[in-house]
């Protein structure tokens, strides 16, 4: 995985930005979560972008939120 930006600090709150790489595997959706899915080569690894503004209390509230998924090819040239 890339290191992960730290945290941004802003006066309205604070930034946390995310970058994930999936797979599909050969678990189904609905199957419990065992730890030894195979991974199914040559499909779709979409890479997915989400940021979160929190507020800046002690107890950090979800001001606001972004998720962007697709094709790493597309999210490259975003």
């Amino acid at each position: 995985c890339p290191p992960v930006p730290p945290p941004q600090e802003d006066p309205s709150g604070t930034f946390v930005q995310l970058r994930l790489s999936l797979v599909q595997t050969a678990c189904g959706k609905r199957a419990p979560r065992p730890q030894n899915c195979r991974t199914l080569e040559n499909r779709r690894k979409p890479v997915c972008v989400a940021c979160y503004k929190f507020d800046r209390g002690d107890v950090p509230k979800v001001l606001d939120k972004y998720h962007n998924c697709g094709p790493s090819h597309h999210m490259a040239v975003k």
